[in-house]
């Protein structure tokens, strides 16, 4: 089931700061900038997206539900 992400600064702060560590952007006074390494990721993992056929979506509560009452139904009549 999905969570709801609470953003703070701490964590966007957290985040920058594991991203400057592995030289994929730089923070000067707040201000985040992509390194030519950073670049080169993104320009990989787009490259992988367009490539890679598999969609993620999220279901609802009510969604969810609804495929397991069908599912139940289907297995009903197999055993019967």
């Amino acid at each position: 089931m999905a969570r709801e992400l609470h953003v703070t600064k701490d964590k966007v702060e957290e985040l920058v700061k594991n991203l400057v560590a592995k030289d994929l952007v730089t923070d000067d006074n707040g201000t985040v900038i992509s390194t030519e390494s950073g670049k080169e990721l993104c320009k990989k993992v787009e490259k992988h997206r367009v490539e890679t056929p598999i969609k993620l979506q999220m279901l609802s509560n009510d969604e969810t539900m609804g495929l397991v009452n069908v599912l139940k139904k289907m297995l009903e009549k197999e055993e019967n």
